[in-house]
Order: C-alpha cells, then structure tokens, then sequence
C-alpha cells in the first residue's frame, strides 16, 4: 500500500509550527489563563456570599413572621381569657334568666378564637389579714406548724403594719427595729394591699407565707364564714379560741362576696395563656342590684 504523502508531510509541519510558536501560542496557559482563573474565582466567592446573605434574610424574615404570628396569637388568647372573666361576672350578676351561683364552680366557655375554662374560688371561708385579730392569724401559723413563739411574733407585726398608728423614728417612718435589719421602709399604718406584702413583715418566711397563703385574702371585711372554712381555718379558729379567747361571729350575709378567678385559654398547638383576677361583689347579694369591684388583674 502506498502511504499517503499528504499526510505524512502535514504531521511533521504541524509539529514543527507548534515547536517555533512555544508556550505563547496555547492560549490555556500563561498569565491571561491565570487572569481569567483568578475572576472566575471572584465570581464564584460573590455567588456564595450572595446565596448567604439571602438565606440569612429570608430566615430572618420567616423568623419575625414566626414572632408576629405568636404575638397575634397571644393577644387573641389574652382577649379571650379576658372576655370569659367578664361573661362569668355577667353570668353571676344575672346572666340573662341563667345565673351562676357565686362561689367555687369551673365553667368551660367558647370564645372567639380559644376554649376557655374558668376556675373560681369563693375566699369567704379564708381569713382576711386586715380585718381578723393578729391572735387568729398567730393560731393559723401555729397551725402549719411554727412555733408559738414565732406564730405570735409574726401575727404581732402583721399588726403593726396595717395599723394606723405607726411608731416610727422621729427623722424618718421607720421602726427602729425595721432599721436595725437595715430596711429603708417600715409598717405603711395601712391596710394590706396585695398579700405578698405579707414578705415584707418582720419575721415572715418564704415557707411560711408559701404554707398561709392558701388560706388568706384580702378585702372581706369581715371574719371566714364558717360556713365555707375549710379544715385548716377551723382548727385555726378553734385553737385561737382556746389561746387568745377569740369569740368569732358568723359573718354578716350582706357582706361581700370575694371571689378569685382563674381563666385559661388555649390554642393551637398547646398556646395558652392565663389570667388572674380577684373580685368582690358588694350590695345585698340578691339579683342584678349586684355591683362587682376588681381587687387584682394579673
């Protein structure tokens, strides 16, 4: 066979060609190659962070979607409880031919956007720290368990505080006994206000006010009805009896009626929220002649 003299001439003219350009004539090498590696490398820094600065973006911004969801939902959980606390009260005043005895009960009420369900505790039956002598409120700690000496001491300062007559220091208002423990404030000779005010005594515990609390209120005016103490207020009661000589009266049935309550809404994927109410009916506790007081909203 007779070789191809085309062929065979191209080969070596090629190479020779190639061999007389060098490197320059590759146009993959050299310093425009490094050039245009060097941009793409640039380009390709830019589209990562590009694509981190939208990702942190868009989280952010599914983040406060997330928030004003849940503080749209709060709020609708927030006006729900609200407004069974209030259709509660309605129903206790008259309720439209349906009314609510008013005392202990739990009721389950559908509000716009939450089921609701309301538990009231009638406070009648507890032992009013502005009203009652400080030789019940000793018997109630002696009761829980103080000692008779400490029970006593408490129950004295308990009335030095809501008393009228302060006996404070002649520069400032404070007892001397307040400021020898380093306190700036003393007895206000006032009636209590809110009963965690009863941390601020002289000689009152956190056990021990955690131990009395559930058996204390606010605003009654007057002492427990016996008829609603409970086992704990009555043995107080009785050992107050036997210790201080307190005679206690039934209490008058045209006094108020306290009253706390405690309503919960819930949500969607177990959101809820609670609110904490304590309340007085005053007048003669018979049909809508009825008025209400809030004492606490919390």
């Amino acid at each position: 066979m007779r070789p191809n003299l085309e062929t065979a001439h191209e080969k070596p003219l090629a190479r020779s060609l190639r061999e007389r350009e060098g490197p320059a004539a590759r146009p993959w090498e050299g310093e425009g190659s490094r050039d245009r590696g060097f941009a793409l490398l640039i380009v390709l820094w830019t589209m990562v962070l590009l694509a981190l600065l939208a990702a942190q973006v868009t989280g952010a911004g599914r983040a406060e979607t997330r928030a004003a969801a849940a503080l749209r939902q709060s709020a609708a959980l927030e006006a729900a409880a609200d407004g069974a606390i209030y259709e509660t009260i309605w129903h206790m005043l008259d309720g439209g031919g349906q009314m609510w005895p008013p005392g202990d009960g739990a009721y389950d009420l559908a509000e716009p956007g939450a089921a609701v369900h309301v538990d009231v505790f009638d406070q009648r039956g507890k032992i009013d720290v502005n009203q009652v002598p400080p030789g019940l409120i000793a018997a109630l700690f002696s009761v829980l368990g103080a000692d008779n000496a400490t029970a006593q001491l408490v129950a004295d300062n308990i009335g030095d505080w809501r008393s009228q007559s302060t006996p404070g220091d002649a520069d400032q208002s404070v007892p001397p006994e307040y400021r020898m423990e380093g306190r700036a404030w003393g007895p206000p000779g006032q009636d209590i206000e809110r009963l965690d005010e009863l941390l601020l005594v002289r000689g009152m515990t956190r056990p021990l006010y955690d131990a009395a609390l559930p058996y204390l209120t606010l605003a009654l005016e007057q002492g427990p009805w016996l008829q609603y103490t409970g086992p704990v207020v009555q043995a107080a009661i009785q050992r107050a009896k036997r210790t201080a000589g307190l005679t206690v009266d039934q209490a008058d049935s045209r006094g108020p009626t306290v009253l706390r309550m405690e309503a919960t809404a819930w949500g969607p994927g177990g959101a809820r929220f609670v609110r904490k109410v304590l309340m007085r009916f005053d007048g003669t506790l018979s049909g809508p002649a009825w008025k209400y007081r809030i004492l606490e909203w919390e």
